[in-house]
C-alpha cells in the first residue's frame, strides 16, 4: 500500500533517544512475596516490531526486559514454510517477500548486513490470459499479443497519471474521502470486462490486499503515496527473511537464543494494567502492568504491545479493565487485510520464462489472477526438479480459500494452469497460508479504509497511562509513513522503545488522545500532513509504465 510520508507527530507518540536511566527494582509497587517474574520493560511480540524495540532498548543501555513471543521462534509475519520433494526441499516465505515502500532503508541496510539474498521484481515481464473461467470444461482461453495488452490497460493507467493530483486536490479543498472505486469511476475508469478487472485487481486489490471499494482513496492516492522509481526487492534467501532479524535478536539474547529474558512458546492471556490507571493508587514507585500468560505471569510498569490490528480485534487477549472507547473505536476502524501467497512445486517448468503470468476470469474478479514464476532468471535455478510457481489472492476470495483443504485449492489451481498450458503434470507439494484464521496474526497486513481519519490513526498507536508506567502499542498498523510496510513495523518497535527510554529517565511525554473523533477535524490535519497549497488535480496525461509497479506486503 502506498502511504502518507510526512510524520504527524502530534498523533503518535515520538521523543528524543537520549534517556537511558532506569527504574530499580526497589521501586516496583509489587508485593514481595508475589510469584510474578519482574522486568522494567516487557515487550509482548517477537516479530520484526518486537524485535526492533529490544535492539533500541539495548542500544539505550536499558537491559532489564522480557520478551514473551507464542511461536517458538522469532519473526512473526517474517516466516518461512518448506515445499518437500525428494529432490530436494525448497523454502519459500509464507509472510512478507518484498523490501519495497516508503523509508525501506533501513531494512535494506539489515539485508546487506546480514547479506540476505534478493532479486530485483520487474512487474513489466508479465503476459495476459484471457480465460474462460470456472465452467471451462476442457475448452481454452488464449494469451495475448502486445498490442492487445496495451489496449485494455490504456485506460487504467490514465487513471493512474491523474489520481495522485485529484487525491490531494480534494483534500485540500475540505472535499470528503472517498473510496478508490467512487474515484476511478469520477475519473471515467469502469472496466467492465474480464481484462480489465484483472488489470485493475493487480494494481489495487495485489497492493492494497482488499477492494477498491473498501480502500480509501485520500490514504491510498496522494502525491506522497506515490510509486516508487526503485524495483522492489524480493527475498529469494533459503535462511529466510526472517534471518535478518533473528541475527538482530541474537546479538541481544545470545547465539543459542536461550537467554531467560526471551520466552518462546508462551502465549498471552491477559493484560491488567487497572494499576496504571486507577486515580486512587497509593502504593510508593512505579505501578506495575501484569501479563498473565500460558506459563506464568510477568509485571513490568512498561508493557509494549506489537500486535496485529487483527489479534487486537479479536477476543484472543482479555484486557483488564478493558480498552477505552477511543482506543477500541481506532482498532476496528483499521482493516486486517488478508494476502494469501500460495505456493506450488512441480517435477518440471512448463509456463515460460515469463516473472508473472496473468489469468483474466471472466467469473469471478480476482480468482487466481496473479501468477509469480519462481524460476524466472535471478530466482530458483532453472532445469532442475525444484519448479515453483505462487498464485496470490486477497481479501474475501483469500479468506474462502482459507477454509478449504490443500487437497481442494490444489484442484482449482491446477484446473487454471491447465487451462493455460499443455502437459500439466499433478504437483508434488503445495503451500497454502492461512494467516486470517491464525489466532497470532488475524490477517496479513493493516490496510486504511474508508472512513478512517488521521485522528484514528494516531488513536492506534496512542499509549495509556500516566506518570512513570505505559502501556505502548506498536506494529506497523501504527507507523503514519509505511504503515503496512515490513519497515514501518521496525520503524514503530525503534519509536517505542524511545518512548519507553524517555520515561525511564523521568521524562514521560505527554498523551495526545482524541477522545471523540469529529469530522471537521479531518481535512485541516490531512492538509497539515501533506503540506499541500492551492493545487488543481492533474487529469489524464500517458501512463507511467506498462504495469506500473503494485506495492505487495506481507
Amino acid at each position: 500500500m502506498r502511504l502518507i510520508t510526512a510524520a504527524l507527530a502530534s498523533l503518535v507518540l515520538t521523543v528524543p533517544t537520549t534517556a537511558t536511566a532506569a527504574a530499580t527494582s526497589d521501586d516496583r509497587s509489587s508485593s514481595p512475596s508475589d510469584d510474578l517474574r519482574h522486568a522494567q520493560v516487557i515487550i509482548l511480540g517477537g516479530g520484526i516490531a518486537g524485535i526492533s524495540a529490544a535492539r533500541a532498548l539495548a542500544a539505550q543501555n536499558i537491559t532489564d526486559i522480557l520478551l514473551i513471543e507464542a511461536r517458538p521462534e522469532l519473526g512473526g509475519r517474517a516466516y518461512t514454510e518448506t515445499l518437500r520433494s525428494p529432490a530436494g526441499d525448497v523454502v519459500i516465505e509464507k509472510g512478507c517477500n518484498w523490501i519495497q515502500g516508503p523509508g525501506k532503508e533501513p531494512i535494506q541496510a539489515l539485508a546487506a548486513k546480514w547479506g540476505l539474498k534478493t532479486t530485483p521484481t520487474n512487474y513489466s515481464d508479465s503476459v495476459w490470459f484471457e480465460g474462460l473461467g470456472i465452467e471451462a470444461d476442457g475448452q481454452r482461453g488464449r494469451f495475448l499479443n502486445d498490442q492487445e495488452t496495451e489496449e485494455f490497460m490504456a485506460g487504467y493507467n490514465t487513471f493512474l497519471e491523474g489520481a495522485p493530483g485529484y487525491s490531494d486536490w480534494r483534500t485540500n479543498n475540505s472535499l470528503v474521502d472517498i473510496s478508490v472505486r467512487v474515484a476511478t469511476s469520477i475519473m471515467d475508469w469502469i472496466p467492465v470486462n474480464a481484462l480489465q478487472w484483472a488489470y485493475e485487481y493487480w494494481n489495487i486489490d495485489y497492493t492494497f490486499a482488499q477492494t477498491p471499494e473498501e480502500s480509501s482513496f485520500a490514504n491510498a492516492f496522494s502525491q506522497e503515496a506515490g510509486i516508487e522509481n526503485e524495483l522492489d526487492e524480493f527475498v529469494i534467501d533459503p535462511r529466510g527473511y526472517k534471518y535478518i532479524f533473528v541475527q538482530e535478536a541474537r546479538e541481544i539474547f545470545g547465539h543459542g537464543l536461550d537467554d531467560d529474558r526471551l520466552r518462546l512458546g508462551t502465549t498471552v492471556r491477559t493484560i491488567d494494567y487497572s494499576a496504571i490507571v486507577d486515580p486512587k493508587r497509593t502504593r510508593k514507585g512505579a505501578p506495575e502492568i501484569v501479563v498473565h500468560t500460558d506459563k506464568g505471569s510477568f509485571a513490568a510498569p512498561h508493557v509494549v504491545t506489537t500486535f496485529s490490528v487483527g489479534v487486537l480485534q479479536h477476543q484472543d487477549v482479555v484486557w483488564e479493565p478493558r480498552l477505552p472507547d477511543w482506543k477500541k473505536e481506532a482498532i476496528f476502524t483499521f482493516a486486517m487485510a488478508t494476502y494469501q501467497k500460495i505456493f506450488i512445486l512441480f517435477d518440471k517448468q512448463f509456463w515460460g520464462d515469463s516473472e508473472f503470468i496473468m489469468y483474466a476470469d471472466p467469473d469471478k474478479r480476482g480468482r487466481y489472477t496473479v501468477w509469480q514464476n519462481m524460476n524466472a532468471p535471478g530466482y530458483l535455478p532453472q532445469g532442475t526438479e525444484q519448479n515453483v510457481i505462487m498464485v496470490t489472492t486477497t481479501g474475501d476470495f483469500a479468506r474462502r480459500n482459507e477454509h478449504l483443504s490443500d487437497a481442494e485449492i490444489t484442484d482449482e489451481v491446477v484446473a487454471v494452469l491447465r487451462e493455460m498450458y499443455d502437459d500439466v503434470p499433478d504437483p508434488i507439494d503445495i503451500v497454502v497460508p492461512r494467516w486470517s484464521i491464525d489466532p497470532l496474526y488475524r490477517g496479513t497486513y493493516s490496510n486504511w479504509p474508508l472512513g478512517a481519519f488521521d485522528q484514528h490513526h494516531g488513536n492506534l498507536g496512542q499509549s495509556i497511562g500516566g506518570g512513570q508506567s505505559w502501556l505502548h502499542f506498536s506494529g506497523e498498523a501504527t507507523s503514519v509513513e509505511a504503515f503496512g510496510y515490513v519497515q514501518g513495523a521496525w520503524e514503530q518497535g525503534v519509536l517505542a522503545a524511545d518512548a519507553v527510554a524517555a520515561c525511564l529517565g523521568g521524562n514521560c511525554p505527554n498523551a495526545t488522545v482524541y477522545e471523540a473523533v469529529r469530522t471537521c477535524e479531518q481535512q485541516e490535519t490531512t492538509v497539515m500532513r501533506r503540506g499541500l497549497g492551492n493545487k488543481r488535480p492533474t487529469r489524464g496525461g500517458s501512463p507511467r509504465r506498462h504495469a506500473v509497479l503494485p506495492h505487495t506486503r506481507p
